[in-house]
């Protein structure tokens, strides 16, 4: 056929490419979930909210520090049976600490509801204080 370039791309390009997609999905994702934590982090007053860009951590270490705990307790997620109990604990208790109604905990133990919730809840929560810089 005339004026039809002949494109040639060998399997090494086509897993590069896929490499390259799975890369991309997985900063992607961590990003998106990251951004809630960051908006919380900012609204209490978390010295560090950038943190929680870290990923499978950093969302954990600002939402411990944002109601007053030691960041280092992200440490219990990791452990299987400790990390479900510990992260039930925490759904349970950030709601009541940031002064909301506990029924927040709700949509964010729904699997499909999680991520949205925990956007809605970051864009609602009132700033404090530390936040405004008003000490």
């Amino acid at each position: 056929m005339i004026g039809q370039p002949n494109i040639n791309i060998g399997p090494g390009a086509v897993i590069l490419f896929l490499w390259l997609l799975w890369l991309l999905w997985i900063f992607g994702s961590i990003f998106v979930a990251s951004v809630p934590a960051f908006v919380v982090g900012r609204r209490r007053g978390v010295r560090a909210p950038w943190l929680a860009f870290v990923p499978f951590v950093g969302a954990s270490i600002v939402i411990l520090r944002s109601i007053g705990r030691s960041g280092w307790r992200c440490v219990l997620l990791l452990i299987p049976i400790v990390g479900l109990v510990f992260g039930i604990w925490l759904v349970f208790v950030v709601p009541s600490e940031h002064g909301r109604t506990k029924w927040w905990a709700l949509p964010f133990l729904v699997p499909v509801v999680q991520l949205g919730a925990f956007y809605i809840y970051a864009f609602t929560l009132p700033r404090t204080a530390a936040s405004l810089n008003l000490d």
